[in-house]
């Protein structure tokens, strides 16, 4: 509830407020001096902004551990929501997190009490970010030039691609910094054993996994030889969500090779479809469902050790794709060249028709029928399932 009223009040008075204040800052000549030269003195203290949901921040954490490695020393702070506070722990984050939706009023006064010397706004359309970044009175403030409410209240604008990959955007802002995609910084060393099985080119970025194998998945490992398939049937929107009767028949289909067991995960809205999913199937104890059962931690060490995940456009599908499982991602109204795994052993199964894609900044087409996930069959899935898991 909170997040749908932070988006209302976006929409409706942070667009004007973001013109007002604009306005007065060219009038009173605020912004008159020349943006500094931000690679000459390393700033000691960042403040970064990240609305949005998992896939973001995960689409993100290049960038953040970039900033780590090229300033050490220098304290990051990040604003975000606190369903990403899991996956931040996850990952190496920053020292601080600020969570707007929890704590609103302190997150102001935190602003407002704390030097910082330039801020990182990597939202690209919704206003309140630009007046949080205003807020923590930095010299510098870095943001895509993509809206031009907002574009005023910056001191340095980096264009933003509309059809460039998520993970390059968020990268690209920090060239202010001396920071580009091409930096060492960005060449991640190899996971530790036990971080990814998928045998895939090494993950862009380090992940900490902090949870044993959660005991409900052990009896899938009872057999030598067993290969896990980790599935995620659930979305946060029905117009990303394939139908439950199609993934039990893919599961039904995959079963003939032996050596595969299954696990459904998801949180506790994704309870109802696995069930529906395993009642199709009927695999018996060859497929359990973990969906609401496991925290993101325990979810993140069963992708661990999955020869497969397969699922819809989700964070899930991210973690899996940074964790560097082999992934089948199902992309439906969003577009899989921006939000897609690149790297590694993943496959992307998508029917576009003609209207696709049309989901841009969280919002999409409303539509009667999900033409674009109904033209994906079991056969397109099956058949890069089984390629992916040579």
């Amino acid at each position: 509830m909170k997040l749908f009223i932070f988006k209302f009040l976006d929409a409706t008075i942070g667009w004007l407020a973001c013109w007002s204040l604009g306005f007065l800052r060219h009038a009173f000549r605020l912004n008159a001096d020349i943006p500094q030269d931000l690679t000459v003195n390393p700033p000691s203290r960042l403040l970064v902004i990240r609305p949005g949901g998992m896939g973001d921040m995960v689409l993100l954490l290049p960038a953040l551990q970039s900033l780590r490695r090229a300033f050490p020393n220098a304290a990051i702070d990040l604003v975000c929501e606190k369903r990403n506070r899991d996956i931040l722990q996850l990952a190496a984050g920053p020292d601080n997190l600020l969570l707007y939706d929890a704590a609103p009023f302190r997150l102001v006064r935190h602003l407002r009490r704390t030097r910082y010397d330039a801020v990182v706004d990597t939202e690209q359309f919704h206003y309140f970010s630009a007046l949080m970044a205003i807020l923590a009175r930095a010299p510098a403030r870095i943001g895509f030039k993509i809206s031009p409410g907002r574009n005023l209240l910056y001191t340095h604008l980096v264009n933003y691609d509309l059809e460039g990959h998520e993970t390059d955007q968020f990268v690209a802002l920090l060239r202010p910094l001396g920071i580009s995609s091409q930096d060492e910084r960005l060449r991640m060393p190899s996971p530790p054993a036990g971080e990814g099985q998928g045998g895939g080119s090494a993950a862009p970025f380090r992940f900490t996994l902090t949870a044993d194998l959660p005991a409900t998945a052990i009896p899938l490992f009872a057999n030598a030889g067993t290969r896990l398939v980790t599935i995620h049937p659930g979305t946060t929107t029905r117009y990303k969500q394939w139908a439950p009767e199609r993934f039990g028949e893919l599961l039904r289909r995959l079963a003939a090779d032996t050596r595969l067991v299954f696990a459904l995960v998801g949180d506790k809205r994704d309870r109802a479809v696995a069930g529906t999913i395993l009642g199709a199937a009927r695999l018996g104890p060859r497929a359990v469902s973990l969906a609401g059962r496991l925290s993101l931690a325990e979810t993140a060490a069963v992708l661990a050790r999955s020869a497969l995940y397969v699922g819809g456009d989700s964070g899930l599908a991210h973690l899996a794709a940074a964790l560097d499982i082999p992934t089948v991602v199902l992309f439906g109204p969003s577009d899989s060249r921006k939000w897609g795994p690149r790297a590694g052993r993943h496959a992307v199964v998508q029917r576009q028709p003609a209207c696709a894609p049309c989901c841009i900044f969280g919002y999409h087409k409303l539509c009667h029928s999900i033409a674009c996930l109904a033209a994906i069959t079991v056969d397109d899935v099956e058949s890069a399932c089984r390629k992916t898991l040579q």
